[in-house]
């Protein structure tokens, strides 16, 4: 008997125009891949994601294929003044533990201006977190003008065999539904820390931006926006925010299927769930905090992930440990009272466990490195001229794979 994973082979390369491997083929004339995209500026993971989805929506590959953005002319760069542009991409695309075929194919990208509206529901899907089978991991859904964010962060638990999840976004009314769209994703990685951080990172970096796009599916489609091809025993991990801006309805489904078995039935996702992690839907992911620090006095403590912020579950009540996906603002007002200028460092703790963060800091983004307990590491130095007061914005989101709660301090520098 031939194995699935070569039938699916000749199957992707028949469907590539009998170009195995890494052959290139040029796509044929025709009207160039559609994307509209926001931010300033677009940053390239977003397009790599815009053109991406808008080559399954063209049925440039099979339904459920990887398919990744290994290059264009000219190559992407992040679009600080977003203009009407052409380019071609190379679509890497593959089925799950087959090798890739490599397609060329004409993209143009429109600039669009939105108006901006956060998550009001925080999607969680990482219970159970290693999975041994495929099932449906979560489902949820928007209504119109809605905003929601999903995180997820799964492993692969089998020993042999590969695994796919995705994420399915589907329009089930006889409709077009229209939305706004931003992710990040880390993974594969046999790494949790790693993982989490990557696709916090990514998503992060946009969201903080506004860098997305918008994504029009026709009535009764089904898109994956995000596939992982997963080894066994590796993790996937993944930041999804979506605005519903036009129609009544979208489905947002996270599914995983192990070489081999057919897709998950509907629902498969009501049983078995494990006790330590987590799974629901979670109201307004965002926390502000205000607070004070003066050169010379005691430090200053912001907290993530601990009792007093967590959000509750909307049915069970159960609040969110860790207080993963959630996003939290801290306004710090720093007074320098000395006639000399001060260095005031901002230190992390990782008081729950092995922790990875990313911040925004007065507009800089920060990629904190690894942090153990007991061993405190500065992100990042602020300097204060004498006898001045300076606001200080910091922004991050406890990131899947770490241990939370966290705390930051600001202290005078080592």
């Amino acid at each position: 008997m031939i194995p699935v994973r070569y039938l699916l082979t000749g199957v992707l390369v028949a469907l590539l125009a009998g170009i195995p491997g890494e052959a290139q083929v040029p796509a044929p004339p025709g009207t160039p891949l559609a994307v509209r995209v926001t931010g300033t500026p677009v940053l390239p993971d977003t397009l790599r994601l815009a053109i991406a989805t808008a080559a399954r929506l063209a049925s440039v590959a099979p339904p459920f294929a990887r398919i990744e953005v290994h290059g264009t002319r000219p190559p992407l760069a992040p679009l600080a003044a977003p203009a009407d542009a052409t380019l071609e991409a190379t679509l890497a695309i593959s089925l799950p533990g087959a090798p890739s075929a490599r397609r060329v194919v004409p993209v143009a990208v429109t600039p669009v201006v939105l108006p901006w509206s956060d998550a009001q529901a925080l999607f969680v899907s990482n219970s159970p977190e290693t999975l041994p089978f495929g099932k449906v991991l979560y489902a949820g859904s928007l209504a119109r003008a809605q905003t929601v964010r999903l995180l997820y962060h799964h492993q692969n638990g089998s020993q042999s065999r590969r695994m796919t999840i995705r994420v399915d976004l589907s329009n089930p009314t006889r409709s077009p539904v229209t939305l706004w769209v931003t992710a990040g994703s880390g993974g594969p990685s046999p790494g949790e820390l790693a993982a989490g951080h990557e696709a916090a990172k990514s998503f992060l970096e946009q969201y903080w931006d506004r860098s997305g796009f918008v994504l029009t599916l026709p009535p009764t489609t089904t898109v994956p926006l995000l596939v992982h091809d997963l080894p066994p025993r590796d993790i996937a991990s993944g930041v999804v925010q979506a605005s519903l801006l036009e129609g009544a309805h979208l489905n947002v489904e996270v599914v995983a299927r192990a070489e081999g078995e057919p897709e998950p039935p509907p629902l498969s996702f009501a049983p078995d769930a494990d006790l330590e992690h987590q799974r629901g839907a979670f109201p307004r992911p965002q926390v502000t905090r205000s607070l004070s620090y003066t050169v010379g006095g005691p430090g200053a403590e912001m907290v993530l992930g601990a009792d007093a912020d967590l959000l509750p579950e909307a049915r069970s009540r159960t609040p969110l440990q860790g207080n993963y996906g959630v996003t939290y603002w801290f306004a710090v007002e720093i007074a320098n009272p000395t006639l000399l200028p001060a260095a005031v460092a901002l230190v992390m703790h990782a008081d729950g466990g092995p922790a990875q963060g990313t911040f925004l800091v007065d507009g800089q983004v920060v990629d904190g490195p690894p942090v153990l307990p007991r061993a405190p590491r500065i992100l990042t130095t602020v300097h204060v001229p004498p006898l001045a007061r300076q606001l200080v914005r910091i922004g991050t989101m406890p990131e899947s794979g770490s241990n939370y709660p966290v705390r930051l301090t600001l202290e005078p520098a080592w």
